[in-house]
């Protein structure tokens, strides 16, 4: 009996690494695509992925703890290769992901043909919420503030 629990034990140590690997790959992989695919409707978790970067991070660091196991407990040559080829995939995920996140997304360009702040804005006529028209040259010399609202209530 205890034989066979010392056998369970050991084939469960021999599968953790192939376990971590996979998992952490897996981790890596969704907390990449879920950034794109929903997170980034959410203003304040697109500028800052505080739900995706640390899966990325963790799946990338299981992936990177599982990989080296499978070489020290002699994994076949498909094992060590598949383990090697998955922490090579997770770190390039990872290395995309920081890449937009905190480099790329920052290089938009310059806004031109737009008005500048503090220019004169051209004169233009809208409807007030009274349904009477108001023109903006009317009120040349005072200080404006026009707010724009979606209307979709």
């Amino acid at each position: 009996m205890a034989a066979e629990t010392s056998t369970s034990a050991e084939a469960n140590i021999k599968r953790w690494p192939k376990h971590a690997v996979w998992l952490g790959l897996v981790i890596n992989l969704v907390g990449f695509v879920s950034y794109y695919l929903y997170f980034v409707q959410f203003p304040d978790l697109r500028d800052f992925p505080i739900v995706n970067l640390p899966l990325v991070l963790a799946g990338v660091l299981l992936t990177g703890v599982g990989c080296p196991m499978m070489f020290k407990q002699g994994s076949s040559v498909w094992g060590k290769g598949l383990a090697s080829l998955a922490l090579l995939m997770a770190l390039v995920v990872t290395g995309f992901f920081n890449f937009y996140i905190f480099a790329l997304s920052y290089q938009l360009p310059e806004a031109s043909g737009f008005p500048q702040a503090k220019t004169v804005a051209p004169d233009f006529t809208l409807t007030d919420q009274n349904g009477e028209q108001v023109t903006l040259s009317d009120y040349r010399g005072k200080k404006v503030v026009v707010v724009f609202y979606r209307g979709n209530w």
